[in-house]
């Protein structure tokens, strides 16, 4: 009986520390504000992402991949990404499809809307009551992109969105 008391207790130590914390949520500024009302995620249907035309590439800190769409002033950019390499515990390919408008500072202010894929699905559930932001600042050589959040509450642990994606085509 002794033995399984040593056993649970350091168990449900590890399993109280490893609970999220909930960190106090201020207002959003206005420009998240702006973009949760041009991308609503109500609104958009769950497209099936059957394949996926690389327009960006990273290798480092891990292999990562940007597909570009664009439907009037609302672009689409599927992040297919993978885990930080390390050994066994390297964390599964993650993919997320992130919709918004594109600035004339060629950023795109968008929020991951759900999809399925062949990684799995992301529904409407998954994101919560709000949005997670990813910033894009798309140029001649290629994307840099800021990650809000959205690879920790959707990815596996050791899954990073943010970086810097070589283009793979020319500009148009």
């Amino acid at each position: 009986m002794r033995r399984a008391v040593m056993i649970i207790a350091p168990m449900a130590a590890l399993a109280a520390c490893s609970q999220p914390e909930v960190p106090n949520k201020a207002p959003a500024p206005p420009a998240e504000a702006a973009i949760a009302q041009t991308v609503s995620i109500e609104s958009t249907a769950s497209p099936t992402i059957q394949r996926l035309v690389p327009e960006f590439k990273r290798t480092e800190p891990s292999n990562g991949v940007i597909g570009y769409g664009r439907d009037g002033d609302t672009v689409t950019l599927t992040f297919l990404v993978g885990g930080n390499p390390d050994g066994a515990a390297t964390a599964a390919d993650c993919m997320l499809q992130v919709r918004g408008p594109q600035g004339h500072d060629d950023v795109v202010r968008g929020i991951v809307v759900p999809s399925v894929t062949s990684t799995g699905a992301i529904t409407k559930d998954d994101i919560g009551p709000d949005p997670l932001q990813v910033d894009v600042m798309i140029g001649p050589e290629g994307a840099q992109v800021t990650d809000h959040g959205a690879a920790s509450k959707l990815c596996g642990m050791g899954v990073q969105v943010d970086g810097f994606y070589k283009r793979v085509s020319t500009p148009e």
